[in-house]
């Protein structure tokens, strides 16, 4: 079926790769790869109706079938105090379209990333609904899981998942990519001790590989991050930095110049948001492990 001019106008306008399939009209953008527009109709038709997903996350996750395998779908959601005012309606109704093309630009380069094979937009009375399509990865866990002991088995050591880990933050950097909410939960584990980046929503992307003060930018956030489960009772410190920064910046020795940058660029403001944190409650014991199982893991246990 032939594009519409409106299609044709927002594939040149967002860079849309020809091997994404695209309609837009005023009501809906449904955007994915061959073999998983079923998916995509579903997420169309029954927006409130899709299966829960056991996968633990931060997010909600609901599921679906596709004729290529169990694809995850994200629906996009304000963060923080707007939640309470926006909820699941957004403004932007191109953010969904954006993040896919940027999740294809990324994979067709090899940088780790999840694969987002499609995406749907809707209008609402109060804005736009977003949903992002990702293929379903078997058998792994986020970074924030499996620092609290969340298992997963590997084959490899606890220090070089975190050179992994930093290699991967790497990738996303030398390829352009400022990452707009870098922390653990959004690096994943798989059991094949492959480590992929996700949730690149509002991600910041230049042609260009990205200059020193963005890095350290994303490091410090990711910074902030730990020192939050730090709080929350999550013993880590200066040595897994470093052996994530061994994998960041290619040695040991580059690695402590990186982090003393990023411990400059954290220090700011930090007391700060650590008495805000306590405030609102962020210094309580991690729950996080109730979306993996019925059991803390043994490193949990063990503080109880």
């Amino acid at each position: 079926m032939a594009e519409s001019e409106l299609t044709r106008e927002v594939r040149r306008r967002y860079e849309v790769p020809d091997g994404i399939q695209l309609r837009v009209d005023r009501r809906e953008v449904l955007a994915c790869l061959p073999g998983y527009d079923i998916a995509v109709r579903g997420v169309a038709a029954h927006p409130d109706a899709l299966p829960a997903s056991t996968r633990g996350g931060r997010r909600p996750l609901t599921q679906l079938e596709s004729e290529l395998g169990t694809v995850l779908v994200r629906e996009y959601r304000k963060g923080g105090l707007l939640r309470f005012v926006r909820g699941r309606r957004f403004f932007g109704r191109w953010r969904p379209l954006m993040e896919l093309v940027l999740h294809r630009r990324l994979h067709a380069v090899n940088v780790p990333v999840t694969e987002a094979v499609g995406c749907v937009v809707l209008r609402g009375a109060l804005g736009w609904r977003g949903f992002l399509l990702t293929h379903e990865v078997p058998r792994s866990v986020d970074l924030e899981a499996w620092s609290y002991g969340v298992p997963l088995e590997t084959g490899l050591s606890s220090q070089e998942v975190l050179r992994r880990a930093g290699r991967a933050v790497r990738r996303l950097h030398d390829e352009g990519v400022s990452h707009p909410d870098l922390h653990l939960k959004n690096l994943l584990l798989t059991s094949e001790g492959k480590v992929l980046v996700l949730d690149l929503d509002k991600a910041h992307a230049l042609d260009h590989p990205l200059p020193e003060s963005a890095r350290i930018r994303d490091l410090a956030r990711m910074g902030r991050g730990i020192e939050k489960h730090r709080m929350k009772g999550l013993t880590t410190g200066r040595r897994e930095s470093l052996r994530f920064l061994e994998g960041y910046a290619g040695s040991l020795d580059a690695a402590h110049e990186w982090l003393e940058r990023v411990r400059s660029r954290l220090r700011r403001g930090l007391s700060l948001r650590m008495a805000w944190w306590r405030l609102i409650g962020e210094n309580r014991p991690w729950t996080g492990w109730r979306a993996y199982g019925d059991e803390p893991p043994p490193m949990l246990r063990s503080r109880t």
